[in-house]
């Protein structure tokens, strides 16, 4: 009895660690973080599909942006399946996205997409999201579903701003 005892405590410690954990939810599909350019920005703002976007430019050494990222996920839960697309940017850098990103998001439970910069530079970054855009950060830019930029905010936002903003465009 005492051999099956020790044969199911060990297997209770191993097959977390074989499988990944244990904690993980497998519904819940992996993030993946890929980086965004000029062109792909560009696409990104056009291609709407009669959608409103909402792009949230962010960072995981940003206060702010990390203090109202959860009003984010929670916008981005509330409009999932409707006309209305929640993005977030990472002005972090490329080779952070394993090992700051990723996990970042993994935290906040972030099921919405999520791009990290990768533009020649910052400068083209900002004059293409906004050219009057000091590049401070948090910076939320809403589009209409036409494409065009309707509402940019700069600094820190809550979830009834962002609502409010979207739903004066629906």
């Amino acid at each position: 009895m005492s051999r099956l005892l020790v044969a199911i405590a060990l297997s209770l410690m191993i097959f977390p660690a074989l499988t990944g954990c244990g904690g993980e939810n497998p519904s819940r599909p992996e993030i993946a973080v890929e980086t965004i350019d000029e062109g792909g920005f560009e696409k990104l703002v056009q291609e709407r599909s009669g959608k409103i976007l909402l792009v949230n430019v962010w960072a995981t050494w940003c206060v702010p942006c990390v203090q109202e990222f959860p009003d984010l996920v929670r916008l981005a839960n509330e409009y999932q399946g409707s006309n209305v697309e929640i993005v977030g940017i990472s002005a972090d850098f490329p080779d952070e996205i394993e090992s700051k990103i990723v996990p970042f998001l993994k935290r906040q439970k972030a099921g919405f997409k999520n791009y990290v910069r990768n533009f020649s530079s910052d400068e083209a970054f900002i004059n293409q999201v906004n050219p009057e855009w000091s590049g401070a950060l948090p910076a939320t830019i809403i589009y209409g579903s036409d494409g065009e930029q309707k509402t940019f905010l700069l600094g820190m936002s809550d979830y009834e701003t962002f609502r409010e903003k979207i739903e004066a465009l629906r």
